[in-house]
C-alpha cells in the first residue's frame, strides 16, 4: 500500500503530525503497536493528572476545612480509569475521521520507503518516527519485582507503604499523589540532587513539605538487592539502609524505542540519546524524520515538545526551503503537591549572567493563594536589568502550572511593567494578581 507519509507511533507526537499533514491534503497512514495515544495519553500525563485532581482536591479542601474524610483510592482509580478510556477512544476516532489510515502492530523496515506490519507491506515517500520511550531498566538481585510509573498509575489497589526509586519530575508527582491518599513513601535517590533543573531553594521547600506529611528520602542510597517476603512485601537493601515496603516503582529514566525497528536497513544511525536528527528532525536518511522521544532532539523529553515538533513537521514537510525549528519560550511543571514551575531562562542559568536580576517575591500574600491557605507559594522572577522585562521565573504553589503559563506569555511577547499595566484582567484572579510582581520591585 502506498502513501505520501507514514508515521511509526501513535503517541501525541505522532498523532499531531498525522493530523496536522491529513488537514493539508495528504494521504497518512500510523502505526501504533500497544495503544492509540501512546504513553502520555494512556501510562503518563493523562492519568497521572486524573490521579492528582482527586490529590488536590482533598489536599486544599484539608488546608481549609477541618476533618476532612479521607480519599479512597478505588475511587481514585475510577475515574482515572474512565478518562483514560475515554481520551484513548477519542484520539484514535479523530485519526480515523481525520481519514488518516490506523494500522495496529510493530512496524520493521524493508528497505529505505518500506515497513512490514503483520505480514502485510506500506510504502511512503516520506516516513516519520516516533516510537516514543520506554522505562530505564536497574539491574541488581530482586529487580524483577520493581515496577514502573504506569503500574502505579493504573492500580487499583495501592499498598499501605511503597518506595519510589529516583527523584525526578515522576517521582515528586507520585509521591504528591500516593501521601494524599494515606499512603507513606520512601523515596530512593543515588545522589543528594532531586529535581536537579529546578530553583534548589524551592526544591527544598517541597522536600520539607512532604517531609512533613510522612515522606522519608534516602538520598546518596543506592538499591543493592530487593527480597520478596512471605507476606508479599518486600525488604530493600540499599548500600546504607534496609528497610520493608509493600511495593517498589522505578521511575529512574526512560530509554528511547530504536530497535527491533531494523534502522540499518533504511540507512538510519542511532546514537545513545536516539535516533539521530538535524535541527529539521530529518535522520540520516533525507526522506526518514524523527520526533519526540525516540530522537536526539536537543529539547526535553515532554510531551509539549512532542506536539510543537509535530505540527513543526506537518507545516513543512515538502517546504522548498527548510529552517531550523524555533522553539518557544519553554515551560515546564513538576505536578507535586504544591506544584513547582519554570518557564524561560533559569534561576541557575541567570546566576551567572551579570545582565539578569534573580528577585524572589513572597506571594502567598496575593488574593489567588492567600484564599486557597497557599501558605508556602513563592516566586522567583529572573529581570534583563536594562530592558526591565522578565525573561525567567520559578514558582512553587497550588497553582504553579497556570501561573507559568501566564508567564510564558509575557516572556514571549516582551511584556514590560507599562505594557503589563494598559491591560485589564478580570478581578479578583489570578491573571490580575501578575500586577504585583512590578509592585513588589
Amino acid at each position: 500500500m502506498q502513501y505520501d507519509v507514514l508515521i511509526v507511533g501513535g503517541g501525541v507526537g505522532g498523532g499531531s503530525t498525522a493530523l496536522n499533514l491529513a488537514a493539508r491534503g495528504f494521504k497518512v497512514a500510523i502505526v501504533e503497536e500497544r495503544d492509540w495515544g501512546g504513553t502520555t495519553i494512556n501510562r503518563g500525563s493523562t492519568p497521572k493528572r486524573a490521579l492528582l485532581a482527586s490529590a488536590e482536591t482533598h489536599f486544599r479542601m484539608a488546608q481549609l476545612v477541618e476533618n476532612v474524610a479521607p480519599l479512597s483510592w478505588s475511587e481514585m482509580a475510577n475515574h482515572s480509569a474512565k478518562i483514560v478510556l475515554a481520551a484513548n477512544q477519542r484520539y484514535g476516532n479523530n485519526l480515523v475521521k481525520a481519514g488518516i489510515t490506523t494500522i495496529e502492530g510493530h512496524a520493521t523496515f524493508v528497505n529505505s520507503n518500506t515497513i512490514l506490519v503483520h505480514g502485510q507491506k506500506y510504502q511512503a515517500k516520506r516516513i516519520i518516527l516516533a516510537t516514543g520511550a520506554r522505562p530505564r531498566e536497574l539491574e541488581f538481585s530482586g529487580s524483577q519485582y520493581m515496577e514502573h510509573s504506569a503500574s502505579f498509575l493504573k492500580t487499583s489497589n495501592l499498598p499501605d507503604n511503597i518506595t519510589i526509586v529516583g527523584a525526578g519530575i515522576i517521582a515528586f508527582a507520585l509521591t504528591s499523589i500516593a501521601t494524599e491518599a494515606g499512603t507513606k513513601v520512601t523515596i530512593v535517590q543515588h545522589n543528594q540532587r532531586a529535581l536537579g533543573i529546578l530553583d534548589q531553594g524551592l526544591v527544598q521547600i517541597l522536600i520539607k513539605r512532604l517531609e512533613n506529611a510522612g515522606v522519608v528520602f534516602k538520598f546518596d542510597n543506592t538499591i543493592q538487592k530487593i527480597t520478596e517476603l512471605s507476606n508479599g512485601s518486600y525488604q530493600v537493601t540499599t548500600n546504607q539502609s534496609q528497610f520493608k515496603t509493600g511495593a517498589v516503582y522505578c521511575v529512574a529514566g526512560r530509554i528511547p524505542n530504536t530497535e527491533d525497528l531494523n534502522l540499518s536497513v533504511a540507512g538510519v544511525k542511532v546514537g545513545l540519546k536516539g535516533i539521530k536528527v538535524d535541527k529539521n528532525l530529518r535522520t540520516s536518511n533525507p526522506q526518514i524524520f524523527a520526533l519526540g522521544d525516540c530522537c536526539d532532539a536537543s529539547v526535553p523529553k515532554l510531551s509539549n515538545y512532542a506536539i510543537y515538533q509535530g505540527k513543526c513537521l506537518g507545516n513543512s514537510l515538502e517546504k522548498p526551503v527548510q529552517f531550523p525549528i524555533k522553539y518557544p519560550t519553554p515551560a515546564l511543571t513538576v505536578f507535586s503537591i504544591p506544584k513547582l514551575g519554570q518557564v524561560g531562562i533559569s534561576t541557575q542559568q541567570a546566576s551567572n549572567k551579570p545582565e539578569l536580576e534573580i528577585k524572589t517575591i513572597d506571594i502567598k500574600n496575593w488574593q489567588t493563594y492567600a484564599r486557597n491557605g497557599d501558605d508556602l507559594a513563592e516566586l522567583k522572577i529572573v529581570f534583563n536589568k536594562g530592558s526591565q522585562q522578565i525573561v525567567g521565573a520559578e514558582v512553587l504553589s497550588q497553582d504553579a502550572d497556570q501561573l507559568v503559563d501566564y508567564l510564558s506569555l509575557l516572556i514571549q511577547q516582551h511584556v514590560t511593567a507599562n505594557d503589563l499595566q494598559q491591560q485589564l484582567f478580570a478581578y479578583p484572579s489570578q491573571a490580575s494578581d501578575l500586577y504585583g510582581i512590578w509592585q513588589s520591585r
